[in-house]
Formats: structure tokens, sequence, C-alpha cells
């Protein structure tokens, strides 16, 4: 009986481990697919059968999407190096700004409880419109402030609409910060100031990394508005993507795939940096200390 249910067991087990190799490389294989074909010669994007691995490895579509080409293939590959120094700025500091007021806010909301029970609500109730419905105020808006074509235009935009989930998910942060670290931070007179950065940032550090990431994915890919409110000299590379993926750019599979790969470099090395606070701060918000 005993035996039985260790067969059984171990049976259990190994199914479930076959599933989970077999989910991840059922996952993986489009990744793998495009670092393949990023290095692949014109002639190896739709050979039939087709190539796993590059037979005649070539750089050739990284220097197309970085140094860009007049008339290759006759159509221009300009360069893509603009458009990424333009979403590291944007997304970066949209970033940046996200965190620094929603630590403010969610402090205040948490501790003072600013705006009654109803405030969280109101702050992300502006999400629940779609983008499109919102693009042509924002159009004319933008217009009559000037900031058509401009970084600070982007920034403003991008933070607004990032600013909620900032808000709502460190507001769950600060609450798990320990009242009795705060009631005895007050007893040896820290101001309010010194309490948020001295006690609490410390705390919820994983929770602000966490937050951080997420802001920054959003901010790295978002589309809808950089396509609407930004020319070619603040173009975000979501828009240059989509432009080069467009049914005018052709099957041009290598350099899309290059640009794919230099695309999800940020958010990757962003991950790996902060890893090790990801796991804690997934899970911090949700316990009540």
């Amino acid at each position: 009986m005993v035996n039985g249910n260790i067969s059984k067991k171990n049976i259990k087990k190994t199914l479930t481990h076959v599933f989970i190799y077999a989910l991840t490389v059922l996952l993986m294989f489009p990744l793998f697919w495009m670092i393949m074909t990023s290095f692949k010669p014109a002639q190896e994007w739709v050979t039939y059968p087709p190539t796993w691995i590059p037979r005649e490895p070539t750089i050739l579509n990284y220097q197309l999407i970085v140094y860009g080409i007049v008339g290759y293939r006759a159509r221009p590959f300009p360069s893509a190096a603009v458009p990424y120094l333009n979403s590291v700025i944007v997304a970066g500091t949209s970033t940046l700004i996200g965190i620094i007021v929603g630590i403010l806010a969610s402090y205040s909301v948490s501790r003072f409880k600013t705006g009654g029970p109803s405030f969280l609500l109101s702050v992300i109730m502006p999400r629940m419109f779609p983008p499109m419905a919102m693009i042509i105020p924002m159009m004319v808006f933008f217009r009559l402030i000037g900031a058509i074509d401009t970084y600070w235009g982007l920034i403003i935009l991008y933070t607004g609409f990032t600013l909620p989930y900032s808000v709502l998910m460190l507001k769950g942060f600060m609450d798990s910060v320990p009242k009795e670290f705060i009631e005895a931070a007050m007893l040896d007179g820290l101001s309010e100031w010194q309490i948020l950065y001295k006690i609490c940032v410390p705390i919820i550090k994983n929770g602000l990394m966490t937050t951080a990431l997420f802001l920054f994915i959003l901010n790295w890919t978002e589309y809808t508005f950089a396509m609407t409110l930004a020319s070619r000299g603040v173009e975000t590379i979501p828009v240059t993507l989509a432009k080069l993926f467009s049914n005018e750019a052709g099957t041009y599979y290598g350099p899309q795939s290059a640009l794919g790969i230099l695309a999800a470099i940020p958010t990757i090395v962003f991950g790996i940096i902060i890893h090790k606070y990801l796991a804690y701060g997934f899970t911090f918000g949700a316990i009540k200390k």
C-alpha cells in the first residue's frame, strides 16, 4: 500500500515536471526563433525546410537597425538608434517621476487616509477608459500647450497614465509597514519626512523595485500615444517596431527580429538587476504585518 502511494506520487511528480518543461519550451521557442533569425542572412529567412541555426551567421541585420542603410533591397532603413534613445529618456524619466510621486501619494493615503475611502477608486478610474477614446482630446490639449513632438509632453502623459498603478501598488506596500516602527520613530522626534525616507522607504524597497519594473515596462511598451503625439524626432521604439512590421515594410524578417531583440534588452536587464527584490516584492504588499 505504501509502495503504491509512493509510486503514484512519483508518477504525479514526473508528469508535473514534464508538463512544466514542455510549457517552458513552448513559451521560449518564439524567443529562440527570433534570436536565430536575427543572425540569418536574407537567403535563409524563408528557406524550406527552415534552418534552426544560421548556416552563415551575420550581424548585418543589427547593422541595418543600429546604423541604418539607405536603399537596402529597394527600401530605406532609418537608424533605430534615435528612437531607442528616445525610449530610454521618456520611459526612464516617467518611471522615476512616477515612483517619487507614488511614494508621496501612497504614504499620505496610507498614513493619513487622504481622500477618504473612495480615493483609490477615483485615482484608478481614468485607466478604465481605453486610450483610443482619449486620443483626440489629448491631441487638442497638447497642441494648445505646445507639447506635441516633445520629450516633456510624452513624459507628462506617460507619468499621468502610470501614476495610478504606482499609487495603488505602493499603497499596499505602505500599509504593510509595521505601525510600531512609525510610533517609535515619532517618539524619537522624527518628522513625517524623516519617517518616510528613513523608515518606510527602506522597509518597502522590494515593493519599490517591483513597482518600478512594472511602470518601466508600461512606459517602454506604450504605443498608442507615442504614435499619435510624436514625430520622427521623438519617436519611441514601439512605433519604430510597428513601422518595420507593417505591410508596407515587407517581409524583412532579419531586421525585424534584430529590432525585437534590441527592444527587449532594457526590460530584461532591468529585471535581472532587481530580480532579488521581485519575489518578495510581489507578495509583500499582500501581507499585513
